[in-house]
């Protein structure tokens, strides 16, 4: 962005992004919107963006900047800056780098504020509606500008105010700044690959209903061999020993009382 000339006596503010003072500073194409006439109107002197500064603060910012008067640090030529509307210029982040230019560098800590979840521009901030992000004691300069890299809190996006306070040591001043954001939301992350899950093991199979149960007294095991099967058969069985003698003996008798019957045939027949 463009810096305009500026008096001796200025000293600093943020330039990216840019404060309200800075916006609406000569050569600012952001100087003719309706809060910058606004504020030029009511008395802002709008070459000395970079001055606006309380001396003897000494830490005690709440005590010393009122409520509602933030942005004008309480001092009346600055007051338009305190104007409450979404009509003032915000700067859309695209990166975490900010930038505080010095017009007369100083020694000293920065301290910055982020409004809280649910900020609205329509009523001027409030201390409570601050929360410190950020501290950086005695930065270096760099070709006449500090250089910030900030996080901002991670539930912050939409529509914020950001609020720098430069307390110097090398000064009895302390100042301060209003810069109005666009945070983006934050970009998803990317998935992370799975590993192929391994099939789980086989459940082994459940009992079946003729199980034995476990009180049951286990029986002999038996053979694996099978036992033969009696067949009954057709077929004549061989007479026994004893069977035989029998027959044997019932021929025997029946021949002998063939041959007895002969001869007592025989012996009729003679006489």
């Amino acid at each position: 962005m463009l810096l305009s000339a500026v008096p001796a006596h200025a000293h600093g503010a943020p330039t990216d992004p840019p404060s309200r003072a800075f916006l609406c500073s000569p050569g600012q194409p952001t100087a003719s919107s309706s809060p910058c006439r606004a504020a030029i109107q009511a008395g802002l002197p709008s070459k000395e963006w970079d001055n606006i500064r309380l001396p003897n603060v000494q830490g005690r910012d709440a005590a010393k900047v009122p409520d509602g008067k933030l942005c004008s640090a309480g001092l009346t030529k600055y007051a338009g800056l305190d104007l409450a509307s979404a009509e003032w210029p915000a700067t859309k982040l695209k990166s975490a780098d900010f930038t505080y230019r010095a017009t007369i560098p100083h020694q000293g800590s920065f301290r910055f504020y982020v409004t809280r979840a649910g900020y609205t521009p329509s009523r001027a901030p409030r201390w409570a509606d601050l929360e410190q992000f950020l501290t950086v004691p005695t930065p270096p300069l760099v070709n006449g500008a500090y250089e910030f890299k900030v996080q901002l809190p991670a539930n912050r996006t939409g529509r914020h105010l950001i609020y720098t306070v430069w307390q110097n040591t090398d000064t009895p001043d302390t100042y301060y700044s209003c810069t109005d954001v666009e945070i983006p939301a934050a970009a998803p992350k990317p998935a992370t690959p799975t590993q192929p899950q391994q099939a789980a093991p086989a459940a082994p199979p459940a009992p079946t209903s003729q199980s034995t149960p476990a009180s049951a007294t286990p029986s002999t095991p038996k053979s694996s061999t099978p036992r033969p099967v009696p067949v009954a058969s057709s077929a004549e069985q061989p007479p026994s020993t004893a069977a035989r003698f029998g027959m044997s003996a019932v021929v025997a008798a029946l021949g002998g009382l063939a041959v007895l019957g002969g001869i007592v045939l025989w012996r009729k027949r003679i006489l």
